[in-house]
C-alpha cells in the first residue's frame, strides 16, 4: 500500500524545467481518482518541485472542476485586476493590449466578465467546452494579441519552459496565477495545493525555479513581477517587457486589494471608450447560429 509517506523510488532522468540531472526524490503518493502511484522529486539545481511521468492525466481531467471551489472568486478578482491594469495601460498609451486570451479557460468566465466591460477577449482550452466564452473560444484571429492571461494554469504545466515559449512568446503582456512556494521549501504531503486527489496539479513552482523556466524559454528573469493575492501570497504574476507594465501590475493589484477598484472603474472604463460587449455578444452567437443552421448537410 502507498501511502504520503511511502519512501519514493530513485528518480532518474532530467529536470523538465532546467535538463538538470540533480533530482531528489521527496515521497511516493497516490495521485487521481484512479490512485495511481506517483512520484514527487525535487530538482535540487533550479528548485522544482513535481510528479514525475503524469501518465494520468487523462483519467484527471474526467472531472475537469471537482475540487476547484475556488474558480469562481478567483475569475470575479482577476476580472477586477485585469479590468484595472487594462484601463491604466489606455490612459497611459502603453500600447496595444487586445485582443487578449485567456489560456486555459475552463467555463470561460473570465473572458465573458472582461467582454461584459468592453474588453475583446477570447478564450482557449484543450479540457473544456468553454460554455460561457462560446462562439468566442480560440485565438482571436491571425494577428498579433496584446495581452495573455493564464489563471491556475501553470501548474498543471508539465514543462513550464515549453509552455512559455508555445503559448505566451513574445506577448507584451502575460498576467497568471500560481501559488508560488518558498524558495528552497518543500511542503509537507498535506498541503492543500498538492490537490493529490484529482492529480491535475503536477508542478510546484518558487520563484526561483519559475524564473529559470524563463531563462530557457528566452525571457529576461527581470520582467517577472509577483504580488499577493487577495487570499494567497506569491499568488499572482505578470511578465512583461516593459517597465511601465510592471509598475501599472503592481499599482492595479495594490488598489484592487483594498477594493479601490470598485470607485474608479465606472468612470475610468467610460472614460477610455470602453461599452458593454453583452448585446452586440448576442447577436453576433445568434448568427452563427443561424449561418450553422442554414449550412447544407454533409453528403
Amino acid at each position: 500500500m502507498v501511502t504520503a509517506e511511502t519512501p519514493p523510488r530513485p528518480t532518474t532522468g532530467a529536470c523538465p524545467n532546467c535538463g538538470g540531472e540533480r533530482l531528489t526524490p521527496v515521497r511516493r503518493v497516490r495521485v487521481s481518482k484512479a490512485r495511481v502511484a506517483a512520484d514527487l522529486a525535487h530538482c535540487t539545481s533550479c528548485d522544482f518541485l513535481f510528479l514525475a511521468d503524469p501518465t494520468w492525466l487523462d483519467v484527471a481531467y474526467e472531472e475537469s472542476f471537482y475540487g476547484d471551489t475556488g474558480y469562481v472568486d478567483r475569475n470575479l478578482h482577476a476580472s477586477r485586476l485585469l479590468r484595472l491594469l487594462l484601463v491604466i495601460g489606455r490612459l497611459g498609451r502603453f500600447g496595444a493590449s487586445e485582443p487578449g486570451c485567456d489560456l486555459g479557460t475552463g467555463l470561460g468566465m473570465l473572458p465573458r466578465l472582461l467582454r461584459d466591460h468592453g474588453f475583446d477577449f477570447h478564450g482557449t482550452d484543450a479540457y473544456a467546452a468553454m460554455e460561457l466564452i462560446r462562439p468566442f473560444c480560440g485565438p482571436p484571429g491571425d494577428g498579433a494579441i496584446g495581452c495573455k492571461t493564464a489563471f491556475e494554469v501553470i501548474e498543471h504545466v508539465p514543462c513550464t519552459p515549453e509552455f512559455l515559449r508555445r503559448e505566451v512568446g513574445a506577448t507584451p503582456l502575460f498576467v497568471f496565477s500560481t501559488l508560488m512556494r518558498p524558495v528552497g521549501e518543500i511542503p509537507g504531503p498535506d498541503w492543500w495545493y498538492y490537490a493529490f486527489g484529482n492529480g491535475q496539479h503536477i508542478s510546484f513552482h518558487s520563484r526561483r525555479s519559475f524564473e529559470v523556466a524563463m531563462g530557457r524559454a528566452g525571457m529576461d528573469p527581470a520582467w517577472l513581477v509577483c504580488i499577493d493575492g487577495p487570499v494567497h501570497a506569491r499568488a499572482l504574476h505578470l511578465i512583461a517587457p516593459s517597465a511601465r507594465w510592471r509598475r501599472a501590475f503592481r499599482v492595479a493589484g495594490a488598489l484592487v486589494n483594498r477594493g479601490l477598484d470598485g470607485l474608479l472603474l465606472p468612470w475610468l472604463e467610460p472614460l477610455v471608450g470602453l461599452r458593454p460587449r453583452i448585446i452586440p455578444d448576442h447577436y453576433v452567437a445568434m448568427e452563427r447560429l443561424r449561418s450553422a443552421a442554414e449550412r447544407p448537410p454533409c453528403p
